[in-house]
């Protein structure tokens, strides 16, 4: 008996799933592509068909496939308009050349399919002007609240075997629902050149459901310390002024190295959180400019700031005494950006060991604010003055304009929302942080970190300030537990106050948390079980989902797709390398750079495409592997979550015989 078309897909699926269940090691499945798509309105025919793009919105699902006739495309979603909807493809691999539609970055738009109706755009990139083409008929477009599917000629289109077509889905015209996500780029579908029932070998990995020690993620302790119970990839470093430069123009990084155990962290592949601070309150009186600095500017005639002691209670028992500098001061102002544009200096390379700077220098504790701002008998600025924006700006532009190159490898952070977190001279979007992470009030309230970065705020001395929405689109969040060991024990307990913090994490997307956080608790202790789970759930978390490539030579090229779902609540934060690998004896053979781009992997799945170059090779058995390098070491340094992980750190996705 022959079983054929939609029946056997459906065997297939049904074979896998029992594999799966009984099995604990990895399942590869040889099967036939039959690319046989029916515009009926059931997606049961797109089952193993891997998705291009994913998002939470009406249009969660985006896919594509082709015979030699058509390109088929299938949107998947809940409550997605049945009056207006439209695919956007670019099919000459050019995002400069066409219409560049909004929302998506440079997009090069070609062809526009506006509900059944297709047109070719005519315009100069930036006019709304299209040729209508044709009008699909139903056995071409058929659309539902819950799924749209369409057949597009490939000849109208110009595509051919072997060629690539970028596209993205718009419902409604809006904003939100959309695929792929606002901010994020077309995803790319290669018309693969082997012949429709040609074998193909499907690779299942085991999923391993554990935390992973993985880069730019998790907890981010003090570098003070070192030997932490928990594994964690980040420390953090606060740098007060007075220890970068103890005497005027002398940037004294090896002591702030060696206090802060630089070498250390290094050797363990952990990253630093910088915060460059100008105001530290302790319980001693003491001042965290340096002297230098206090005395020049006493000579110039400026004031040099305030010291104080604050008896409200406010500021904490033990850290109430300090010095909050003159912030408004030409000649601080000048001397600060000299000595962040030393920071940057000292740490631009490849392999700097800084992998975030938050833009602090500002307020109590760098954290913004000089509360409180009243004493106990009514006294105004009770511990100094919070400088206006014409002046704070000055301030983060020196951050912006020192970190402005070095994003491949370290990006900027902001503590509250302001316009220059989204509109400055670089046109760089900076990455956030809360410190007060875990609290509910100071989260949702309308002067709350979450509801100031989505909707804007009045800030501390009456200025509206705007939001920053959506930031961790594109950018990554991060912050600290907020309350010392009370808050943070508080915010991991099972109940309201775990409940919280997962509820903050969904929203707020973090990937680190730190300097308050649990490294410092013992592994298996009461609260590890919500620790694992957050820290799982926190920034990224790769699993191998499927390995597609063909059972037999095709040419001297092996066809790889890769369908990799990330599960945490952020994407990557720097566009690393993916690499696809051929092994024999455990020696790399043939290597290939993979099409993805690790920035735009928010949470869903995710495609990674490849083609290596099998001529050279002589016949035999080969394992075929997958890695995401480092770029200043051109190693495997991240992990997926699943089994058959190798020495060097790269993963096995299934074996390959040439003949």
């Amino acid at each position: 008996m022959r079983i054929r078309g939609n029946s056997m897909k459906m065997m297939i699926v049904a074979m896998m799933a029992l594999l799966l269940t009984l099995s604990p090691f990895p399942v590869s499945i040889s099967v036939a592509e039959t690319a046989s798509i029916e515009i009926d309105g059931d997606a049961s025919d797109w089952e193993g068909i891997p998705a291009l793009s994913t998002n939470s919105g009406a249009a969660k699902v985006l896919k594509a496939s082709h015979d030699e006739q058509h390109l088929y495309l299938l949107v998947e979603g809940s409550g997605l308009s049945t009056t207006m909807g439209s695919f956007w493809l670019n099919t000459d691999g050019s995002a400069v050349t066409g219409y560049q539609a909004y929302g998506w970055g440079a997009t090069g738009i070609e062809w526009l399919l506006e509900n059944d109706s297709l047109y070719r755009y005519g315009g100069n990139g930036s006019t709304w002007s299209w040729n209508w083409s044709s009008s699909l008929p139903s056995s071409q477009f058929t659309r539902t609240s819950s799924l749209i599917e369409v057949a597009l000629p490939l000849q109208t289109l110009g595509l051919t075997a072997g060629g690539s077509v970028s596209l993205g889905y718009l419902d409604n015209n809006s904003d939100t629902h959309r695929l792929p996500g606002q901010n994020q780029p077309l995803p790319l579908y290669t018309l693969d050149e082997r012949n429709p029932g040609e074998n193909m070998v499907e690779f299942y990995p085991t999923e391993l459901d554990d935390p992973l020690n993985n880069p730019f993620k998790g907890w981010a302790p003090s570098a003070k310390s070192t030997g932490y119970p928990q594994d964690h990839r980040l420390v953090y470093v606060g740098v007060t002024w007075k220890e970068l430069e103890p005497a005027k123009g002398q940037y004294d990084f090896s002591a702030i190295e060696a206090a802060n155990h630089f070498d250390h962290w290094r050797s363990r592949g952990v990253k630093v959180v910088l915060r460059f601070i100008m105001d530290s309150p302790s319980g001693v009186p003491h001042r965290d400019i340096p002297d230098w600095l206090y005395n020049d500017m006493v000579r110039l005639g400026q004031s040099p700031g305030k010291a104080y002691h604050d008896e409200t209670g406010g500021m904490g028992t033990g850290n109430n005494i300090g010095f909050s500098p003159n912030y408004s001061s030409d000649y601080l102002i000048a001397r600060h950006k000299l000595a962040i544009e030393a920071i940057a200096e000292h740490y631009n390379a490849p392999d700097s060991p800084i992998a975030f700077v938050q833009i602090s220098s500002l307020g109590h504790w760098a954290e913004f604010h000089t509360w409180p701002y009243v004493g106990p008998n009514g006294e105004s600025n009770y511990t100094g003055a919070f400088p206006p924006n014409e002046i704070s700006n000055q301030y983060i532009q020196h951050y912006i304009d020192a970190f402005a190159d070095q994003e491949d490898h370290t990006q900027l952070m902001i503590r509250r929302s302001v316009d220059l977190a989204k509109n400055n001279n670089k046109g760089l979007i900076l990455g956030m942080y809360n410190d007060v992470f875990g609290d509910q009030p100071s989260f949702d309230s309308e002067w709350g970190w979450y509801t100031g970065t989505q909707n804007g705020y009045w800030d501390d001395i009456g200025q509206r300030q705007p939001g920053h929405p959506n930031f961790w689109d594109v950018r990554i969040s991060g912050g600290e537990f907020y309350g010392g060991a009370y808050g943070m024990n508080a915010a991991l307990t099972t109940g309201s106050g775990f409940n919280e913090t997962l509820r903050q994490t969904e929203l707020s997307k973090p990937s680190w948390l730190g300097p308050n956080a649990p490294a410092s608790l013992a592994v298996g202790n009461p609260l590890q079980g919500n620790m694992d789970r957050l820290k799982k759930r926190m920034g990224y978390h790769f699993v191998l989902n499927k390995a597609t490539y063909p059972e037999a030579q095709n040419g001297g090229t092996l066809d790889v797709s890769v369908v990799v779902e990330n599960k945490g609540v952020q994407h990557f934060p720097f566009n690393w390398p993916i690499e696809l690998q051929l092994r024999s004896g455990g020696s790399i053979v043939a290597r290939q750079t993979a099409t993805a781009n690790l920035t735009a992997w928010r949470t869903g799945l995710h495609t990674v495409s490849g083609s290596l170059s099998t001529s050279a090779l002589p016949n035999g058995t080969y394992d075929l592997t997958i890695a995401i390098l480092d770029p200043a070491s051109n190693r495997p340094a991240v992990d997926f979550a699943n089994t058959d992980r190798l020495s060097d750190g790269a993963y096995k996705i299934g074996v390959w015989t040439k003949n």
